[in-house]
């Protein structure tokens, strides 16, 4: 479970009444490891832990079967859960913790439990997540579930499993999405929301650790986009090159490139459609201000290392397709080719392919059998 799910967890188990709160662990590893920790998740802030308990566990079998974990108090031992019933019960409001990349698949394992009157709040970076699960997961429109997007800005850090570091207070930017069809730019009314959403919004807007606020369609895509062109900056330079945040604004080759790929990025975002007629776009997307974000972004985390380079060194899969491939596959749509974007991309995407194809071609060495002589070595 990562740091995000963590953090939502923990912040609504704060409340002074707090909701029901189900975690659903997708391996039995996970639910070992939430057993150890005795059901807790602890939150660190200037050194200081607060533990909540009191949370529900689900885990998933490798036939995609729910089971209701039994609290860890009172856990059997050894306990089976093949000898319970799968939980097939609807979920009305589930928050999405995850990579971008594993989103769509997160949702898929348990899209059999959701439901048109259902809201999924989704919280990752990048773009183009929820077109990927509309197409995949959810294809039909009238059965697809309401869906919330969010902008977090909390800075977060891993101390252990369900053991977590809240190192900068920021806030949690929340809006529901509206019809597809309608301009973002379109009011709507309240009473439009489905009853899961208005609730989950006002649970998560009550819940003081999370500092979330309500925002227009309209106005989250620009919240988004704007932490889209810092993502697209910072993560893929700092992966490239294996260095931290702070060091991409002392060259000069790191500040041409960043002004290029930022001259690019400008250009796709105010020829989106969506945001037409909004007043400002050019000026709040212009590259100087970009550059100007990225730099204030950089420089608040100089010592930190992106989540792409994390990714790589661990050998893990990035989110650079939804990064600047977003970019670059807007572009195209809109006629405004993107070749910087376009080789950052792939270049990114070939480091952590041959960081894989390295680790597998490695040789084991069996050092369990191995027959000391003490002989002085030759």
């Amino acid at each position: 479970m990562g740091n995000l799910g963590c953090f939502f967890a923990h912040s609504l188990a704060t409340r002074r009444s707090p909701p029901p709160i189900t975690i659903c662990l997708h391996n039995d590893y996970l639910y070992q490891a939430f057993v150890r920790k005795r059901g807790q998740i602890s939150v660190s802030t200037h050194g200081l832990d607060d533990v909540r308990t009191g949370f529900d566990v689900e885990t998933v079998d490798e036939e995609g079967r729910w089971y209701t974990m039994p609290p860890v108090d009172n856990r059997p031992s050894p306990f089976n859960s093949m000898s319970q019933p799968p939980d097939n019960g609807p979920i009305e409001c589930l928050i999405i913790c995850t990579k971008a990349h594993h989103t769509e698949l997160a949702i898929k394992d348990i899209s059999h439990r959701l439901t048109k009157d259902s809201t999924i709040c989704l919280v990752h970076n990048g773009m183009g997540v929820l077109e990927s699960i509309n197409q995949n997961v959810f294809p039909d429109p009238n059965n697809r579930p309401h869906y919330i997007q969010t902008v977090f800005s909390h800075g977060l850090g891993r101390n252990d499993s369900f053991k977590i570091s809240h190192l900068g207070v920021g806030t949690t930017i929340l809006s529901p999405v509206g019809d597809p069809s309608v301009p973002p730019t379109t009011p709507e009314a309240d009473h439009t929301w489905a009853p899961s959403t208005k609730y989950l919004l006002r649970l998560l807007t009550l819940t003081p650790p999370l500092v979330a606020v309500a925002e227009t369609p309209a106005g989250l895509l620009q919240y988004q986009l704007e932490k889209l062109a810092v993502n697209c900056v910072i993560n893929p330079l700092t992966a490239l090159s294996d260095c931290t945040n702070g060091e991409i604004l002392y060259s000069f080759s790191f500040t041409r490139v960043m002004r290029l790929l930022l001259f690019e990025i400008s250009a796709v975002i105010c020829a989106l459609p969506e945001l037409q007629g909004i007043p400002g776009i050019e000026d709040r997307f212009s590259p100087e201000r970009l550059r100007r974000l990225v730099v204030n972004i950089a420089s608040n985390t100089a010592k930190n290392h992106s989540s792409m380079q994390q990714d790589i060194n661990q050998r893990r899969l990035t989110e650079i397709e939804y990064f600047n491939g977003w970019v670059v596959r807007r572009g195209e749509e809109l006629g405004i080719k993107c070749a910087l974007n376009y080789m950052i991309k792939h270049l990114v995407a070939a480091k952590a392919a041959t960081h894989r194809s390295r680790e597998a071609g490695a040789i084991p060495l069996d050092l369990d059998n191995v027959i000391s002589t003490n002989e002085p070595p030759i």
